[in-house]
This record gives C-alpha cells, sequence and structure tokens, in this order.
C-alpha cells in the first residue's frame, strides 16, 4: 500500500513538472513583459527672453502598441505656472523632448521653478509615469544679425546690425561679431542688455589684415550673458552683403 502510494506521489510530481516545462516552452525564447511608460525631466530649463515661456527638456517613453492618452509637463514659481503637451508615440525606446511651456499667469523669472511631467498610456488597461524635480532656469538669449552690411573708411571696416534679447535678470557681457570675406577678416564688440526686450546695435568690425569691398561675406556673432556664475551664449552665423 505504501508502495502505491509512493508511485502516485512520484507520478504527480512528474506530470506537474511536464506542465512546468510545457508552460514555459509556450512562451518564446528572452521572452519578458513590457517596461511601463517612463519620463524624466531633465534639471535645467531655459527661459525665454521675455519670461513668458520657458523650454523644458524630458526624455521619455513607453512600450510599442499602447496609446498616448497625455503626456504633459507643468512648471510652477509663486508668480506664474503653465503646462503644456508633448508628442510622445510608443515606439518602445526613449526619446528626449523639448516643451515650450507658456505662462499663463505673470512672467516665468530667471532662478527655481518646480516641475512635474506625466504619461499616461493605455492598452485596456493604463498606466502612468510621473517625475518632478526642481528646475534651474537659466537665460535663453535670442540674436539675429542683419543680412547686410556697409562699407566704410574704404573698406577698412564694415558696420553691421545685430539684434539682441535676454531675460531680466541676465548681466550682457562682452560679445563679439566675426566678418570674413576671403583673406580679409575682422572683429567687433558690443554688450547686450537684459531687460526682456529686443535691442539693436550697430557693430564695427575693423578689417585686421587687407580691406573689405563690396560684395558677398560670411557673418557670426556671439551674444554673451551671464546668470549665477553660468555663462550662456545666443549664437548667429549666416551669408551676408557687404554693399557700399
Amino acid at each position: 500500500m505504501e508502495r502505491d502510494t509512493a508511485r502516485h506521489r512520484a507520478r504527480a510530481l512528474a506530470l506537474t513538472g511536464v506542465i512546468v516545462l510545457l508552460a514555459a516552452g509556450a512562451a518564446p525564447a528572452g521572452a519578458r513583459l513590457a517596461p511601463g511608460p517612463t519620463v524624466d525631466i531633465q534639471s535645467s530649463a531655459g527661459l525665454a527672453p521675455d519670461g513668458r515661456s520657458m523650454a523644458v527638456q524630458v526624455l521619455a517613453s513607453c512600450p510599442e502598441r499602447w496609446a498616448v492618452v497625455q503626456a504633459l509637463v507643468a512648471v510652477s514659481q509663486p508668480q506664474a505656472s503653465g503646462q503644456a503637451s508633448f508628442p510622445l508615440t510608443c515606439i518602445g525606446s526613449p526619446r528626449m523632448f523639448t516643451v515650450v511651456v507658456p505662462s499663463t499667469g505673470g512672467a516665468f523669472q530667471l532662478g527655481g521653478a518646480q516641475a512635474t511631467a506625466s504619461v499616461l498610456i493605455k492598452r485596456g488597461k493604463t498606466e502612468r509615469a510621473q517625475d518632478s524635480e526642481v528646475l534651474l532656469v537659466q537665460p535663453t538669449v535670442f540674436v539675429d544679425l542683419a543680412d547686410s552690411a556697409q562699407l566704410e573708411s574704404g573698406g577698412e571696416a564694415v558696420a553691421i546690425a545685430v539684434t539682441v534679447a535676454c531675460p531680466v535678470g541676465a548681466n550682457g557681457q562682452q560679445s563679439y561679431v566675426n566678418v570674413s570675406q576671403g583673406q580679409t577678416t575682422g572683429n567687433g564688440s558690443y554688450v547686450p542688455v537684459c531687460d526682456g526686450s529686443r535691442h539693436t546695435f550697430t557693430v564695427r568690425v575693423q578689417a585686421s589684415q587687407s580691406v573689405y569691398q563690396a560684395g558677398g561675406a560670411q557673418a557670426l556673432t556671439f551674444a554673451n550673458v551671464e546668470h549665477g556664475g553660468i555663462s550662456v551664449s545666443g549664437i548667429d552665423e549666416q551669408q551676408v552683403q557687404i554693399v557700399s
């Protein structure tokens, strides 16, 4: 009787083992459960010169074949707040998004800001990911070179207009314009005014060798500002026409 009971137990264990092996064989090799959504806010943001928006970078992902219900970034400061969505699609790998968040109250300011990013996805059921971060809000510098420059002093220099804007609270630093034409090159300087408005500077660029002539040239400018010991530059480069 004991031997019969032992045989029944052995058969039951063997059958259980077969079922486990069959179940394991039914799953593809290396198969794993699909991960949920992820979202990660980067720690710094760029403030628009007029303070009406800031650009926040977010790294986000969601598994393939899921539908995005919502992908959102919200930013707040004591005097201003806002939110904006970003175009996440579920491709199974993370992507970086630059999300421009407009203010719905007062103007955003340099310094710190509280940010929250959330992703909600659906495929039969819903899953959510969320991240919060205290952002370091740094200035964004707008700079735009004119498309023409004026010959001066018989070609020893050219004058070119540069339009710059930077947020209130940033400090303008020595900035430069370079104009090159063949073997002729030269530099001029200006200091941005950071009050949220656009200012146009007429910069005299002195040739360091030879002389400029009417015709095409290449112009490059770095508009430099500083905030909290961190330097930020706006850059513009383009072909310009030198006119007499």
